[in-house]
């Protein structure tokens, strides 16, 4: 995995309650919580868009009919 380094400018009390945060909970930095973060934000928001899909499906609405190949890339570009 190759990680590439941001910058991230935000309200310095923001950044003093964020620094607060983490010490309390454990966190070695900040940069560990913010990753903890977007990480779960992106696939909790994934997971909820194949259920709505998935329910979707299952009811009929939104349905189209694709081949294997043309439903593996039709998720992918979601």
């Amino acid at each position: 995995m190759t990680l590439k380094q941001i910058s991230l400018t935000i309200p310095e009390k923001l950044l003093k309650e964020t620094k607060n945060y983490t010490k309390e909970y454990g966190y070695r930095n900040v940069q560990e919580l913010i990753l903890e973060l977007v990480r779960n934000r992106v696939i909790n928001e994934k997971i909820e868009r194949y259920q709505r899909i998935e329910h979707d499906m299952q009811q009929g609405k939104k349905v189209k009919k694709f081949s294997q190949k043309e439903a593996v890339e039709y998720l992918k570009s979601l």
